[in-house]
């Protein structure tokens, strides 16, 4: 089973929060966390009034937080200074695996937090819109083929196992201009991109999950996924931050980008194994600086 070590909530001060840490304690309860952390950083400085902030803090989340094992260590952290630069940093001094934020689809300043968040953050980020139920009950992973699609898969079958669901739902958009020209072509595309998929998912590990392949023809792969996920009743949508490109791994592919701008359902964008390191982290975290003899 997949489990993050260390996950935070990165929570606002508002009304909002509750439903974010209601969706967290859901997390803690699937089995996902082996530690949490609740993070609220205001802009200005925090100077006496520190310890009944934490305290305010530790009481908003104990309200909502409940259900969880006690053996789980639960920390409340408060913060100052610019908002994103705080949160990632924190995020690398602490070595977190997962991000949790939410996500106000009447707030364009909020979706830019995730996006920027997501796109910089050396961890896994799990966006969760305000009025999210907390609950996992169908899961749509979409892939591309690459090396990042088959570690969301492996990801969201684990979380699909632990949670005692029999299947996982897979979606491949393509597109091919000679559709539109060639009667009968669409149905070889098909047919060459069911052949793709089964090469695709042979050497995955699904842990006895069946994983059921759903193929669409679109030339905008966003507005197809969000599409598929309404039509099939999709609690969350698991995806890469990379797919085919050769880019550093800190960087947000497109199609997740988009996603994080405009999806109305939970979405965990997994940050590729091995990838761990990125640019950023290292430049976060003062052990890296501590190492000497660096070199670039």
């Amino acid at each position: 089973m997949h489990r993050y070590r260390q996950v935070m909530v990165g929570l606002t001060g508002t009304g909002n929060d509750d439903g974010l840490i209601s969706y967290a304690a859901m997390v803690v309860r699937m089995g996902y966390a082996q530690a949490i952390r609740f993070v609220h950083v205001f802009a200005g400085a925090i100077t006496n009034d520190h310890d009944s902030k934490q305290s305010e803090l530790r009481a908003a989340v104990q309200r909502q937080f409940t259900g969880v094992p006690s053996h789980i260590p639960v920390s409340f952290e408060i913060l100052s200074g610019p908002l994103v630069d705080r949160l990632l940093a924190h995020v690398a001094e602490n070595h977190v695996d997962l991000l949790l934020i939410g996500g106000d689809g009447q707030s364009t300043n909020r979706r830019s937090l995730a996006r920027r968040l997501a796109m910089k953050a050396p961890c896994s980020v799990w966006l969760v819109p305000t009025g999210s139920s907390p609950k996992v009950e169908r899961i749509l992973v979409p892939v591309d083929f690459s090396e990042p699609a088959a570690d969301s898969l492996r990801v969201a079958t684990s979380m699909a196992k632990s949670l005692g669901h029999k299947e996982c739902l897979t979606l491949h958009a393509y597109f091919n201009e000679a559709t539109v020209t060639y009667e009968g072509y669409d149905r070889v595309l098909r047919g060459e991109e069911a052949d793709a998929f089964k090469a695709f998912i042979a050497p995955i590990d699904c842990q006895g999950v069946v994983v059921t392949p759903i193929f669409e023809e679109s030339a905008n792969v966003a507005h197809v996924i969000a599409r598929v996920a309404e039509k099939h009743g999709v609690d969350l949508v698991v995806m890469g931050t990379r797919g085919r490109s050769r880019s550093a791994a800190i960087l947000l592919g497109s199609v997740t980008e988009e996603m994080i701008a405009s999806t109305k359902i939970p979405l965990l964008a997994v940050k590729h194994f091995g990838a761990r390191l990125g640019v950023l982290q290292a430049l976060l975290d003062r052990r890296f600086w501590q190492q000497g003899e660096l070199h670039t």
